[in-house]
């Protein structure tokens, strides 16, 4: 062999080699970035889903449980006097409640106090009244803290939930995604080992190359989806964005704006279609029954919902229902008619009917045509294009599944004067009789 071929032999061979690196490079890098990227968004969008669901079961205890049951001055004894604590116990929440004074009351928890498992900005947060939350490690095990201070001068709450599962799965996540970067980084060396070859001829590079990428596109796309694509982590990061508009040009926050209401009507519409999905697994043996001061009860769901809704309730009525599938409707009932009632009067009413708990929502809106009222709470019926808007479509279906839960009934009716009235009529246990 002359001294030419030997160094076009070596040529080529040193082509091969880069030309493996290169394709074996390529998908390592690729595979890295995507399986990071496919972590980290799943990441937030677990512990935002978890973080999201107990800061509302605290506002929730502290706002509406802990405002009705206790009084201004507040012992261990009130807490299990007035059934707080049965209620914790029964949710399976670990809880310390600081009183005040050297005093506090524990409910499963090991910790100390929680001064001792929190920082310090947990702490000042809730001695300035607003809630707070925060991942930490007691022991062995993982958990989420949420704090908040009943208004105006206490107690403090402190919820503790194990979260140990949610590092289960992300562990198991890791392992997949690095045996999937892995896999495909052999495929890579593979398909350059091949392309090599062949001779390096550049149409079967790009080939192989084309043929990776396409599996990675399927690798993403399966992963997406079995994993329930984590729509919930880009409304952190659209709420970053926005927190920023200030700094931006007049087109770029136009832009930050649509982004920020898209990405939450994304996280909406994926939390309502996963409501669903658990509710039509849910029997109607599963409530919990407890006493609802209706009044109070309605004003408090209003208040968070639409203030400015007018409450109309005998203030002495007092019920035994599900408290949490209830707020869950009228709270859903009070979104549509603050979405299509067109910024008129909307008002709530409570009235007992013999054992029948009978709650109206009621808009100034342009209502439904009547062709239109028997399906408006099937799932992504939207009626008339005078009451579409940026609704899913799935909020008074998740009304429909919680009242057969409930064994309720709801109804739509035009009122005659203008506007939309959705009523309640929930079997219930009389607490007073009117």
């Amino acid at each position: 062999m002359s001294d030419a071929a030997v160094r076009d032999e070596g040529r080529a061979g040193r082509v091969r080699i880069r030309l493996v690196v290169t394709v074996v490079g390529v998908v390592a890098i690729v595979a890295i970035v995507l399986s990071v990227l496919a972590y980290v968004l799943v990441s937030q969008s677990l512990r935002s889903e978890v973080q999201d669901r107990e800061v509302e079961e605290a506002r929730f205890h502290v706002g509406v449980l802990a405002e009705e049951r206790l009084g201004p001055t507040v012992g261990p004894d009130d807490i299990d006097e007035s059934g707080l604590a049965d209620d914790f116990q029964r949710r399976g929440t670990e809880v310390y409640v600081d009183l005040g004074g050297g005093e506090d009351f524990v409910s499963g928890l090991d910790a100390v106090t929680a001064q001792e498992a929190v920082s310090d900005e947990v702490v000042a947060l809730v001695e300035e009244g607003r809630f707070a939350a925060e991942w930490v490690d007691i022991g062995d095990t993982s958990h989420l803290v949420v704090a908040a201070r009943r208004p105006p001068d206490g107690p403090d709450f402190y919820f503790f939930t194990d979260v140990s599962d949610v590092d289960r799965a992300l562990a198991q996540l890791r392992r997949v995604l690095l045996g999937a970067t892995v896999a495909l980084m052999l495929v890579g060396g593979v398909a350059g080992w091949r392309v090599a070859r062949l001779g390096g001829s550049l149409a079967e590079a790009v080939d192989e190359l084309t043929a990776a990428r396409d599996r990675e596109r399927r690798f993403v796309a399966d992963v997406s989806h079995e994993l329930r694509t984590p729509i919930t982590a880009l409304v952190q990061e659209a709420s970053e964005l926005r927190a920023e508009i200030d700094a931006l040009s007049p087109g770029a926050r136009r832009v930050v704006e649509l982004l920020d209401g898209d990405v939450r009507r994304l996280r909406d519409l994926v939390e309502e279609l996963l409501e669903l999905s658990r509710l039509d697994a849910t029997a109607a043996a599963d409530v919990e029954v407890v006493e609802v001061e209706v009044a109070r009860f309605l004003a408090a769901v209003a208040a968070q919902r639409l203030p400015e809704a007018e409450v109309r309730a005998p203030t002495e009525l007092r019920v035994r229902t599900d408290r949490r599938r209830l707020e869950r409707m009228v709270a859903n009932l009070l979104d549509n008619a603050r979405r299509h009632g067109q910024g008129r009067q909307v008002t709530i009413r409570g009235e007992l009917e013999g054992h029948v708990l009978r709650i109206e929502v009621a808009d100034r809106g342009p209502g439904v045509p009547s062709a239109e009222l028997d399906r408006m709470f099937d799932r992504f019926a939207k009626g008339d294009a005078a009451r579409g808007g940026a609704g899913s479509g799935l909020g008074l279906a998740i009304v429909r599944e919680h009242a057969r839960v409930l064994q309720a009934e709801v109804t739509a009716s035009n009122r005659p004067d203008g506007g939309l009235a959705v009523a309640i009529r929930v079997p219930v246990g009389a607490v007073t009789d009117l």
